[in-house]
């Protein structure tokens, strides 16, 4: 009976013993873990100032912005190590022209429909082979997020397209493609012909058709960048397409999408970035 009792205590102790060996290396894990994705989150953060420093120097050394600009060269898999430190990590990077996109606040006002916006929203929904019936809901949707006279507010504010995501029809494959064409800015902006697609371009200039805007948007791209807005509508070359204030040449927001991957964590950051008055870029929100 000695025997059999000293080999149960045995036994429970065993067992005692490996779950507290497999709850201190689970707890081990867990803390590499955090300690991987706090350090992958300031990996980003230091990407996010590198890219305000890039457009800070490009508004200081170019009255227009283009797209062969420093800025616009994403980064793949860029390799960071630390000194002492086997282990890297891998960085991705872009930066998007915003105002190279159509923007979604202009689609209401103070929570108002605007028809002419949303006349040109389905033209580019169209010309992306998307189906322009979604143009009134996005509309509404927008509308919902603003203020109204009396202060009242009908849904969340939106900040990117993935927001977009609870219109019925929206999937995120679509979302995801949308996103180069469409913005959601704190604020109207013009659209910078020197960044902007030609679907974008034929959507929001009243007469202008998809087929002279993709001319346009070769010769650019070849190098003939444009100087000025009317320098944009004399290469038009049309009577019939009224100059508006819709166009500009330079670009104050942008879009930073950042991604870094240490071990087995994967870190993802998206940022906008309003640079205005000769200052840094001053980030307006941060998702991650």
């Amino acid at each position: 009976m000695a025997v059999i009792a000293a080999l149960v205590v045995v036994a429970a102790a065993a067992v005692v013993t490996a779950a507290i060996v497999e709850r201190q290396s689970l707890l081990a894990d867990t803390l590499a873990g955090e300690r991987d994705r706090v350090q992958a989150k300031w990996l980003l953060r230091g990407g996010l100032d590198w890219s305000r420093v890039i457009l800070f120097n490009d508004a200081r050394h170019n009255a227009v912005t283009r797209k062969n600009a420093i800025w616009d060269q994403p980064i793949s898999a860029l390799e960071i190590t630390a000194p002492g430190d086997a282990r890297k990590a891998y960085f991705s990077g872009q930066i998007e022209d915003e105002q190279g996109k159509f923007n979604l606040t202009g689609l209401a006002v103070q929570g108002v429909v605007q028809p002419a916006q949303v006349a040109a929203l389905k033209k580019l929904l169209g010309s992306l082979g998307v189906p322009d019936g979604l143009a009134g809901p996005i509309a509404q949707r927008v509308a919902d997020s603003q203020l109204r006279p009396d202060g009242g507010q009908a849904a969340p504010g939106l900040r990117s397209v993935g927001d977009l995501l609870g219109i019925e029809g929206i999937s995120p494959a679509m979302a995801a493609t949308l996103s180069s064409y469409l913005a959601i800015l704190p604020k109207s902006a013009t659209i910078n012909a020197n960044t902007a697609s030609a679907e974008v371009l034929s959507a929001s200039i009243p007469g202008l058709a998809l087929a002279r805007a993709r001319d346009l948007t070769v010769q650019r791209d070849g190098g003939r960048w444009f100087t000025s807005r009317a320098d944009f509508f004399n290469r038009l070359n049309d009577p019939d397409i009224v100059p508006g204030n819709q166009i500009g040449i330079a670009s104050d927001w942008f879009k930073v999408t950042g991604q870094v991957a240490l071990d087995d964590v994967v870190a993802r950051m998206q940022a906008l970035l309003y640079r205005h008055g000769g200052q840094p870029p001053a980030i307006r929100w941060i998702k991650e």
